[in-house]
């Protein structure tokens, strides 16, 4: 009996580490191009963590306006496409949304 219950933690500890995502981060898994209607996955956590890779695209997740999605948090897409989830009281997250908006890159309410 004893050995059913080990087997059994053990099966279920595997099982949650294999669904457990890095904090605030993301990754798309198809090579998908930026097409219209292409929308960013949910965030259901965020990271105050500062992102050094660059942005290729940038959303805006507002929980008032996307029940699904409980929280609020801005995606920054890298060119790797790694989605981040980042904290909108992050603190570096102001200078990094100034300079994605001087190339170009503005963040869209999805």
């Amino acid at each position: 009996m004893a050995f059913s219950i080990r087997f059994g933690l053990l099966c279920m500890c595997s099982i949650m580490l294999l669904f457990l995502p890095a904090q605030g981060r993301f990754q798309r898994t198809t090579n998908e191009s930026q097409d219209v209607g292409y929308k960013p996955v949910c965030c259901t956590n965020t990271s105050k963590a500062r992102i050094n890779s660059a942005a290729i695209s940038c959303f805006r997740q507002r929980k008032i306006t996307h029940p699904d999605c409980p929280i609020d948090a801005y995606i920054l897409e890298t060119d790797q496409h790694k989605q981040y989830c980042v904290d909108p009281t992050a603190e570096w997250l102001p200078q990094r949304l100034e300079r994605l908006r001087k190339k170009g890159i503005y963040c869209t309410e999805f």
